[in-house]
């Protein structure tokens, strides 16, 4: 039995959505579970009234009618109430209701003092819990012109015991259509909810994207154009040391710099293709970057990975990667001559990177340039923190090392 119609096919729903169809589902479930319980009560009330009836059921002649339809009655229902029969398709419920029906019928006929109306009443109960209005009627129908028929041909207690029949059932009838339509517009208006909440949600994320794409104009007019500017000022520099024949030095000084223009406006375009949706960078250019402090800063940087690669969530990759460059532009800031070591771990608990400088035994470790504001490592914290990770940095008796870890 059931007290709602089907939900709405499931086949592109968000979680919130499937969360709420859980939902639904899960109380559908406790409903036919109590609903079913009553199943036993009728049995018992049915069973009870049978064997204090006369002619009680028997082995030998109307006694041995009473008992097999005694059985045809109860068998169905205690198959519904211990779950061995599904009748929340019309078919199996049109069966299940006309086989108690008609069996409840003919045993009232035999035990006219009975309480005959339990098995029509809770073929009613069932079909109009299981079935349409329109069906669920005219199954009603017949068995109430059935029971009708035997009354008229005297076969089955007193006009008055007709007319309390009939009430009763058509009392059950409105209960269970409304019932059902209680449990429907329940369920529409938990699942309507879910879809207003994911409405707003795409909502705020559309209104997110839009302010973002405003930041990403404005960097974009601002940092990349003056870039755009430096870059074109020092490829000017450079053919005028080639033209006054400067010294070598100063001649690789502004190509190291032209290079970290031109890194520096890619990173740029990046972070407004960030705020505008794209990609953003992840684990897997981390080498690359390396690989361009290496060249462009002079920086004695190496790289290792150890442990079996594997994919992490896009928000802790990138976390990682700007952890890293700015860890990176820390050590080419304030420590010039240290060897630095980026040692990238995938370990059975966590991805974990760390970005170590040290210096050779003896020589002073020089005291942090002042002036720094620490908002890189803030931010740097911030963002592991937001992808579910962590983030630490210190100095060690040969250098400065900051560590940052993502859980598996």
């Amino acid at each position: 039995m059931t007290d709602f119609p089907d939900g709405p096919p499931a086949d592109a729903v968000s979680p919130r959505l499937a969360v709420a169809l859980a939902r639904v589902q899960d109380r559908r479930e406790r409903r036919i579970r109590r609903l079913l319980s009553l199943l036993w009560v009728v049995i018992i009330t049915i069973g009870v009234q049978s064997l204090s009836a006369r002619p009680s059921p028997g082995t030998h002649g109307v006694h041995l009618a009473v008992t097999l339809l005694l059985a045809g009655c109860l068998l169905p229902i205690v198959a519904v109430a211990s779950g061995r029969w599904q009748v929340t398709a019309p078919r199996p419920c049109v069966a299940y209701c006309l086989l108690i029906g008609e069996f409840g019928l003919a045993l009232g006929m035999l035990q006219p003092h009975a309480m005959s109306v339990l098995p029509m009443s809770t073929s009613v109960l069932t079909a109009f819990l299981v079935l349409s209005p329109v069906p669920a009627t005219a199954l009603s129908g017949v068995l109430a012109a059935e029971l009708l028929g035997t009354n008229l041909a005297g076969m089955d207690g007193s006009a008055t015991n007709l007319v309390g029949q009939l009430q009763f059932c058509a009392v059950l009838a409105v209960m269970a259509f409304y019932i059902r339509q209680a449990g429907g517009n329940e369920t529409r208006a938990e699942l309507l909810l879910a879809q207003l909440e994911d409405a707003r949600e795409a909502e705020t994320e559309a209104a997110a994207l839009a302010e973002r794409t405003r930041i990403a104009q404005d960097l974009h007019d601002v940092l990349a154009q003056t870039l755009s500017g430096l870059a074109i000022q020092v490829q000017a520099a450079r053919r005028m040391a080639r033209r006054d024949g400067a010294d070598e030095e100063l001649r690789g000084l502004l190509d190291r710099t032209a290079t970290l223009v031109k890194d520096g406006l890619g990173d740029a375009r990046r972070a407004v293709g960030a705020l505008r949706g794209d990609r953003p960078p992840s684990l897997d250019r981390l080498a690359e970057l390396v690989e361009r402090y290496r060249t462009d800063l002079e920086l004695d940087v190496t790289m290792t990975v150890s442990g079996t690669r594997r994919p992490v969530p896009d928000n802790a990759g990138v976390a990682l990667y700007r952890g890293a460059q700015e860890a990176l532009t820390n050590a080419a800031r304030y420590a010039r001559g240290a060897r630095t070591t980026v040692s990238l771990r995938y370990e059975a608990g966590a991805t974990t990177l760390t970005i170590e400088d040290r210096r050779d035994s003896g020589a002073p470790v020089p005291a942090p340039v002042p002036g720094g504001s620490g908002l890189g490592l803030t931010g740097m914290r911030e963002r592991l923190a937001l992808a579910g990770g962590n983030a630490s940095a210190g100095p060690t008796g040969h250098g400065w090392t900051v560590r940052m870890e993502i859980p598996a």
